[in-house]
This record gives structure tokens, C-alpha cells and sequence, in this order.
């Protein structure tokens, strides 16, 4: 249960962030891709043509991630820089496993406060929708969850 509710998650992270594309036009074949090689922001550009939304919904989507890069950017900057700190404090003296541990804390703690940050732009966009839109996206989620879960068997 646990694990479906990840993956739906980060299904509607992914589709909520193709609301940011301008371009209406379907990428070469139909339904979601995997690993046929094609430009994942086709796929994006598709969902967000699905939707049919308004230049005016697609402007505030694009003010809400844009607003969410500039928030998260310091947590990004953390998180990457983290883990090699953790390996150099390792290097320097393999038996310091508390400042080691020390630093992968500051790294958890950098990496939730990018997905609250992020739940809360996902939030803020799916406002943006009107209910069919949601309903729509929601369909969509479980048509890409069903083909994900059949292809992970």
C-alpha cells in the first residue's frame, strides 16, 4: 500500500509538472513511454495538451515551479553537495561514523524539506484545474499506474 501510494505521488508530481509546457503537440506515439528512447518532455507537453488548459493556467503553473526552483534551490545545492562531504569525512578518518552520520542527517532533512516544498507546489498547481481537468488528470494516474505496475511484475 505504502509503495502504491509513492508511486502515485510521483506520478502526480511528474504530470503536475507538465502543466508548465506550452506546446499542445502529442509526442510520436500514444499513452506513456518506456525507454523507447523519446524526448521525455513530449511526454509532458502530451499530458498537458490532454488537458486542453488555458494559456492563463498554464502561466500560473509555470509562476508556482518557477517559484519552487528558486525555494528549493539552497536543499538542491545541500543535497548534492551532501553526500560528498559524507564520503570525504569518511576518507579522512573512516571510524568518525557520528560526523558522518551528522551530515546524512542534514542531507534527510535537505532532501524532506524539498518534498514538502514540493508537495506544496503540486498542491498549489492542481488548484489551478479546474474539477474536470483534476478528474481527468486523476484518470490519467491510474491509467499510468496500472501500465506501471504491469510492466514491474
Amino acid at each position: 500500500m505504502k509503495k502504491k501510494i509513492l508511486i502515485a505521488t510521483a506520478i502526480a508530481a511528474m504530470l503536475a509538472a507538465a502543466l508548465v509546457l506550452q506546446a499542445q503537440q502529442p509526442p510520436m506515439h500514444h499513452g506513456f513511454g518506456h525507454g523507447h528512447g523519446l524526448n521525455p518532455m513530449a511526454h509532458l507537453a502530451f499530458v498537458a495538451g490532454k488537458l486542453d488548459l488555458s494559456d492563463q493556467q498554464v502561466s500560473e503553473i509555470k509562476d508556482i515551479f518557477a517559484d519552487l526552483r528558486t525555494q528549493n534551490a539552497p536543499y538542491r545545492q545541500q543535497f548534492h553537495g551532501g553526500l560528498r562531504s559524507i564520503a570525504q569525512t569518511l576518507v579522512k578518518n573512516p571510524n568518525d561514523v557520528a560526523a558522518a552520520q551528522a551530515l546524512l542527517d542534514q542531507q534527510n532533512d535537505a532532501e524532506k524539506a524539498l518534498k514538502a516544498n514540493t508537495l506544496v507546489a503540486v498542491s498549489k498547481a492542481l488548484n489551478v484545474l479546474t474539477p474536470e481537468q483534476r478528474a481527468k488528470l486523476g484518470t490519467m494516474i491510474e491509467e499510468h499506474a496500472a501500465q506501471w505496475e504491469r510492466h514491474s511484475r
